[in-house]
């Protein structure tokens, strides 16, 4: 059950990370609110699809949600470090992204 949980939240972190990269180029809430229903939303619907199609099986890898599959852990037990990493480091990736371009954004006006 941990396992599931901390496989959970490394998938709400992949998502976010480049959420925040959005916010820090855009000054709207509207865009930021945008992309997270379009990471979310295409990311699903792009695994859904990579699963349903298989001319499209190789995108499955695309998709953040390929990577989350708590069934699958909750039936071998262990921690998937190899999909726990890539979900990891798409949020780290999105985060550092995020520190870089608001560094270079002009706050004051």
């Amino acid at each position: 059950m941990f396992t599931a949980g901390l496989l959970g939240c490394a998938l709400a972190f992949c998502l976010t990370g480049p959420v925040l990269a959005v916010s820090a180029i855009s000054r709207r809430r509207a865009h930021v609110i945008g992309a997270a229903v379009a990471f979310g939303a295409v990311g699903f619907a792009l695994n859904f699809v990579a699963l349903a199609w298989s001319p499209a099986r190789p995108l499955r890898y695309l998709s953040p949600f390929h990577y989350y599959a708590p069934g699958d852990v909750l039936g071998h037990g262990g921690v998937p470090w190899a999909a726990f990493g890539v979900l990891l480091g798409v949020g780290l990736l999105g985060l550092a992204a995020a520190f870089r371009l608001l560094e270079r954004r002009d706050l004051a006006a």
